[in-house]
């Protein structure tokens, strides 16, 4: 196989590795923040989970899903000829008159309202979204992260996520 081959293989590998979704640990290593996690103190994995259930099936009910069908704008690209003379003989290239756009899509036009009715139930049920930072590398899995219960949230709240997926958010120093 030539040597361009080989290199061109490699850097494909290396682009389409680079797409894949970046694991919870991944993103935990990389510093990235827990977005819009669901707190509410007091609350367990189990509590929590069965809150977000609820809320996920009775966002559902209300706000049933409804599938638009769009299809963004179509154009034609303007034509252009241009013509050369060698001699006896006219040479003539078009260029242009492509048609771009007319993709037909389709959406959820209830996604966004379906979100609002989901976060207002679990506001009801006492939870609040926040964004919680990571913990800083190598912190023990030991003390508040340990607890079953989340304490109340702080400048000190952040979360960590352990080589197996096990995640715990807790408050530095405690």
């Amino acid at each position: 196989m030539p040597k361009y081959v080989k290199t061109a293989s490699l850097l494909l590998l290396i682009a389409v590795a680079g797409c894949t979704p970046q694991t919870p640990y991944e993103r935990y290593k990389s510093g990235t923040p827990l977005r819009s996690f669901p707190y509410k103190t007091g609350a367990n994995a189990a509590s929590s989970n069965r809150a977000i259930t609820d809320c996920e099936v009775t966002a559902a009910q209300r706000v049933p899903q409804q599938l638009v069908i769009q299809t963004t704008p179509t154009y034609v690209t303007p034509t252009q000829t241009q013509c050369n003379r060698y001699g006896t003989q006219t040479f003539c290239n078009t260029t242009g008159g492509q048609v771009m756009g007319g993709e037909t899509y389709s959406r959820d036009a209830n996604a966004g309202l379906r979100s609002r009715v989901y976060g207002q139930c679990m506001a009801d049920k006492g939870y609040t979204f926040v964004d919680i930072p990571a913990c800083p590398q190598g912190t023990p899995l030991m003390g508040s992260f340990a607890e079953a219960k989340l304490r109340p949230l702080s400048r000190n709240t952040c979360y960590l996520v352990t080589p197996n997926g096990t995640m715990a958010v807790g408050n530095l120093g405690t």
